[in-house]
């Protein structure tokens, strides 16, 4: 599944990163601005859980019958966001092996990314931490 070709995230404009070291992104958009003229702390949770989504179906392609479902966020916002921003992700506390084994095993797993978000010049603007709740269809 291609998460910039949800609804949603299309409608706002979330695309993959045109930077190789990054996922995804959105570009410097007037319509992302808050009253400080900085990008709006909505825009930023957005691209985040598309991005936490992105990375974890990313990383099971060969399980097309998985269906996550974000259970709960953590967020922190770091720096004012000026700009296009990016971002990228990993696993937090777990590896892919063992969310493979848990979902032969019991056929659901629960699992943390953390998400990173970057104005142009790299400056981290927000982190989060998704836990997902990921079962078997």
């Amino acid at each position: 599944m291609d998460v910039t070709k949800l609804p949603f995230n299309e409608f706002i404009g979330l695309k993959l990163s045109d930077e190789p070291n990054y996922l995804l992104m959105f570009d410097d958009r007037a319509e992302y601005l808050n009253h400080l003229n900085t990008v709006h702390a909505g825009a930023l949770f957005t691209l985040a859980e598309a991005t936490s989504g992105h990375y974890l179906l990313g990383q099971f392609d060969e399980l097309p019958d998985i269906v996550p479902v974000v259970r709960k966020v953590e967020i922190k916002y770091r720096k004012p966001a000026i700009g296009a921003v990016y971002s990228n992700a990993a696993f937090l506390n777990t590896g892919k092996s063992e969310v493979l084994e848990a979902l032969a095993q019991k056929g659901r797993v629960l699992l943390e990314v953390e998400v990173s978000l970057y104005d142009r010049s790299g400056t981290t603007v927000m982190q989060a931490v998704f836990e997902w709740f990921v079962t078997k269809r």
